[in-house]
């Protein structure tokens, strides 16, 4: 017989934000519980439920996922929603070619690879890899080649991140910003980073629906027996209170509207809001599925742009938490299961050949 943990030892062994770790997991619950209206034994078997369910959530996902407001979530089964943690595992499984994680994971190799066959990404103004002998053409080496560059640059707007990924940082965007001192910062901060690399590029020009920005869509595709396909889209419309779009996914039509630290507040979309280009703009994202034939599953960010869609950037290991909250359904559905296991027959039958 399976010895099954304790609730207490369930909130040991599942990561949490600080918040949650600064208070103390049963105050948290307690909190939830109380935002819920809900009796804390209630909200308690729940987490129990989730937590050693499919989805493996963690008290982190529970509250950031709204898993403990039943009346969110109302008939959707909450078992299929996954924690981030188990989401990574099984991002993992359905790209079991490993050796091609470091290709897809690197954004100047990404981005070079799509490129190379056709498909639409930005182009990279410059690269910073402080400490190289070799010279390049836009190859930043030492910080007096990367001030001269961004002092080149300090008149129109570009974009800088590690090419390993993380946050891009927007430059130059604002009437009352100082360039002078965003490039001191930026010098110090890139400079004291040996051994990354980071990516300059230019932004997207926007398309002219969409009055001057540039609010990318965030889509998850899969690709196995039945070929590359689209499996959930999100679009991140940002602004004040960072609006989340749920998404048509034959249409581009937008559904719902709801600020991404709150989904509770959704509101239906305007009739007339969906995305532009939405046909070509999600035939790349399947083209560039079909292209990584190596992966099942790959998450893409893909921006509406003057001329065409923009690929900003793909991942082989997405974070699926903002879909499942924004169209309040989990990803493990009946659909996903079945090409995990697929995949997982896939995986077998490879390293039976290799």
């Amino acid at each position: 017989m399976v010895a099954v943990p304790r609730f207490s030892s369930l909130l040991a062994l599942r990561p949490s934000p600080r918040a949650i770790a600064d208070e103390g997991a049963l105050a948290a619950v307690a909190r939830m519980a109380e935002a819920a209206g809900a009796p804390l034994t209630q909200l308690t078997a729940d987490f129990a439920a989730l937590a050693l369910g499919p989805g493996r959530v963690s008290l982190g996902d529970f509250e950031a996922l709204r898993l403990y407001d039943r009346a969110y979530w109302g008939e959707q089964d909450r078992r299929q929603v996954v924690g981030a943690r188990r989401g990574r595992q099984l991002a993992l499984e359905a790209n079991f070619r490993h050796d091609w994680l470091a290709l897809a994971g690197d954004r100047v190799a990404a981005s070079a690879y799509l490129a190379a066959h056709g498909l639409p990404v930005r182009p990279i103004l410059a690269i910073w890899r402080g400490g190289l002998a070799t010279a390049g053409a836009n190859l930043l080496r030492t910080r007096e080649e990367l001030r001269d560059f961004l002092e080149r640059h300090a008149g129109q707007p570009i974009t800088a991140r590690p090419a390993e990924g993380g946050q891009a940082r927007a430059l130059f965007t604002g009437a009352r910003q100082d360039p002078a001192a965003e490039i001191d910062r930026l010098v110090d901060e890139i400079g004291d980073t040996p051994g990354v690399s980071w990516i300059f590029q230019a932004p997207v020009s926007p398309h002219a629906a969409l009055g001057g920005q540039v609010p990318p869509v965030r889509l998850i595709t899969l690709n196995g027996e039945r070929g590359a396909r689209l499996f959930r889209a999100v679009w991140r419309l940002g602004g004040r209170d960072d609006l989340v779009a749920s998404l048509d996914l034959r249409t581009g039509q937008a559904f719902w509207l709801s600020p991404a630290a709150a989904p509770h507040r959704a509101r239906p979309a305007p009739a007339d809001l969906a995305v532009p280009d939405w046909q070509a703009l999600k035939a790349a994202a399947v083209e560039g599925a079909r292209l990584f034939g190596q992966f099942g599953l790959l998450g893409w960010e893909i921006a509406p742009g003057a001329g065409s869609p923009v690929i900003l950037g793909v991942d082989p290991t997405p974070d699926f938490g903002l879909c499942q909250v924004v169209e309040r359904r989990g990803v493990l559905d009946a659909e996903l299961q079945a090409f995990l296991a697929e995949r997982r027959q896939s995986a077998a039958a490879w390293r039976a050949a290799v």
